[in-house]
């Protein structure tokens, strides 16, 4: 159980690393027509944003078993969890209401991935049985208790 349950993490965390970094593009290719500075990265970025679809896909196919999609809600959830506990570490030193032809770059890709990981997470959390609720909260019991 744990191969598959690291399989599909990595999955997972490919799938959001590669809708970041669409948003990413997309959003400096707005930059781009403020400062005729473009970034041709957006192409890439939506193939393998694709690729990753279509890997996920292919795996939640094989998911016949409910305690193994129990098992990856439960763990992707805590790890966004833990991503958003640092997430005051990770964005402390701006705001995201500037300007983003101004934002440094790094500061952008980050925000993306914050709002990304939030909204992902609730998802999770809203799909999740009475059963892996209660999981849910005896494991971030666990962690902060």
């Amino acid at each position: 159980m744990q191969g598959f349950l690291n399989r599909a993490l990595q999955l997972l965390q490919q799938l959001a690393y590669a809708r970041v970094l669409c948003e990413f593009h997309r959003i400096q290719d707005l930059r781009c027509r403020a400062s005729d500075i473009c970034s041709h990265g957006s192409v890439t970025a939506q193939e393998r944003l694709v690729a990753c679809e279509q890997r996920v896909e292919a795996f939640q196919q094989n998911l016949d078993n409910p305690d193994k999609v129990a098992a990856v809600r439960l763990a992707r959830a805590l790890y966004l969890r833990m991503l958003l506990g640092s997430a005051a570490k990770r964005l402390q030193p701006w705001s995201d209401g500037e300007d983003i032809t101004d934002m440094p770059l790094s500061h952008m890709f980050e925000w993306i991935s914050h709002d990304f990981e939030r909204l992902e997470l609730a998802a999770l959390e809203d799909a999740m049985t009475p059963a892996e609720i209660v999981m849910y909260a005896r494991s971030i019991e666990g962690v902060h208790g």
